[in-house]
Order: structure tokens, then sequence, then C-alpha cells
């Protein structure tokens, strides 16, 4: 029994496996999100490489990471850059909101604040999956984001505790692997979102992103 366990093809080794590739796509995604223009063109990489190579098993979960990241790095810079400026605008907003004691005025931001994050779920998702307009690409992650509001909350509550837990728990440990790991759980309910709006598979057509 013990063997079997510890076989090449076994549970453990699987485990161990997926978990070191989740720690080098943790790190790639820090690396790639350094510039900060380009966290939406890091993120759509690393939710492409952890459901193709991590999931599927198709490829290297480095290689995947680049192709998609080469690929999508014009579209991620345009897709990403007015949702970092409403979120810079919306946290200044709060900052200064506070210090004078408005907090009607604070609550309607957070709300403001809540909806980009809704939208901010599946932007990363949609740009690695659908080649289409940046214009396209917001309004598919809102509809996405509103349709399914139920995975997006739990997607973002999950976040915040991830969030929560790497800054007060282990700050430096943790940060190698909750991008890939988050990424991964979130990537169960988001491809059911993405599935419905992708074409009909064809027959005889093995594209990995119609795997279950």
């Amino acid at each position: 029994m013990l063997k079997k366990w510890l076989d090449v093809e076994g549970p453990v080794i699987g485990f161990l496996d997926k978990t070191g590739q989740l720690i080098v796509l943790s790190a790639l995604w820090l690396l790639g999100c350094l510039p900060v223009v380009t966290v939406w063109t890091s993120t759509a990489a690393l939710y492409y490489a952890v459901v193709k190579a991590v999931r599927r098993g198709r490829g290297h979960a480095a290689e995947e990471f680049w192709r998609s990241y080469r690929a999508n790095l014009g579209r991620g810079v345009a897709a990403g850059l007015p949702v970092l400026a409403v979120g810079a605008l919306l946290a200044a907003d709060v900052v200064i909101l506070k210090a004078q004691e408005r907090t009607l005025h604070t609550g309607a931001v957070a709300v403001l604040a809540l909806m980009l994050a809704f939208l901010a779920v599946y932007l990363g998702p949609a740009l690695s999956r659908f080649s289409v307009k940046v214009t396209q690409v917001w309004r598919l992650a809102f509809v996405m984001a509103v349709r399914f509001w139920y995975w997006t909350a739990a997607i973002l509550v999950l976040a915040g505790l991830a969030g929560a837990a790497q800054y007060y728990v282990l700050p430096v440990p943790t940060i190698f692997i909750l991008p890939g790991a988050g990424c991964m759980a979130a990537s169960f309910p988001i491809e059911k979102a993405l599935r419905c709006y992708m074409p009909p598979k064809e027959e005889g057509d093995d594209a990995w992103y119609y795997e279950s």
C-alpha cells in the first residue's frame, strides 16, 4: 500500500509535483507583476498555466506561463490600466473621506470598490481564454461577475482570508504559494463560468480547455 502511494504515478508524488508547480508559478506571477501595469497580464498567464499545466497536465508550467504572458502583454496592460487607475482613486477617496469622517460617502466608495473587485475576479481568466478586444473582455468579465455572483462573492471572501493569513500569519513563506494555490482553487468555479461563453466542442476536438 505504501509503495503504491509513493510510486512515481502515486498521489504523494503527484501532490508534491503540483505543489512545486504552484510555487514556481506564484514566483513567476510576482515577477510578472513588478512593472505594476502588467498585473492583469501576469494574472492571465497564471490562470492559463494553472489550468492547462497543473490541472490538465498539458505542457510545462513555466513555459505555459511565459507563453500566455507574451501573448496577452498588450491586451493585459490595456485592460488592467483603467482598473488599476480607478482602484487607486477609490483607495485615495476612502482615505480622504475617512479623515473627514464622511461615513455616507465612504460607504458609497466602498460599494464601487466591491463592484470593481467583482469585475477583477474574471478579468484575468477572460483575457487568458478569449482572443477578443479589450472592451469585450471587460463586458464579459462584468457579465460573468454578475451572473455568477455567488461564486464571485465566495472567491473574494476566500481571497480576503488568504490575504489576511499571508499578512498576519506567515508573510514570507505564504507569498510563494498563495497566488498559485488560490488561483487553482478559484479556477474550479471560474471554469464553469467560462464554459458558458465558449463555443460548443466540435467532434474530434481535444483542446485542453474542454477537459473537465
